[in-house]
């Protein structure tokens, strides 16, 4: 009986997980993807993030998405409601480094930084769609983004 109940939690547990997928508190979430550029190139790895812009009235949850290849998608995880967002780009080089540059060292498995992180905003719309984002050269001499 006992392996009854805990199958039986199993399940309740994945139909609450499934039912969430598509909202949040009764909040209808959109997935996004597209490419992340920098200077012209794929990004090889890296995260996205999505704060809703409270200053302009969102008030949506966050999304977040990681960057592959120069490619990112919150189908997997997160979504947004649509409405003017905060969005701020890490990108890496992808090749996995110690820190040290020791065997055995702390390894960086997205590999070193591109740029300092990078921000600018997106008014998404109400429904699942592509955003591309190009981090200009400017980005990696620290200067400001306009956006």
């Amino acid at each position: 009986m006992r392996h009854g109940k805990m199958t039986l939690g199993f399940v309740g547990a994945l139909a609450l997980f499934a039912a969430g997928c598509g909202s949040r508190s009764g909040v209808d979430l959109f997935s996004l993807s597209g490419s992340v550029t920098f200077d012209g190139k794929p990004v090889p790895a890296g995260t996205v993030t999505f704060e809703p812009d409270s200053a302009k009235g969102n008030r949506g949850p966050g999304a977040v998405a990681q960057i592959k290849d120069g490619r990112y998608s919150t189908a997997r995880g997160t979504g947004h409601t649509g409405g003017q967002y905060l969005v701020r780009i890490l990108g890496y080089d992808g090749v996995p480094t110690t820190i040290d540059g020791k065997p055995g060292g702390m390894t960086l498995p997205d590999g070193k930084l591109l740029f300092p992180p990078y921000q600018t905003t997106a008014n998404l719309p109400k429904a699942s769609a592509e955003q591309n984002f190009e981090v200009p050269a400017s980005a990696a001499a620290g200067a400001k983004p306009k956006g």
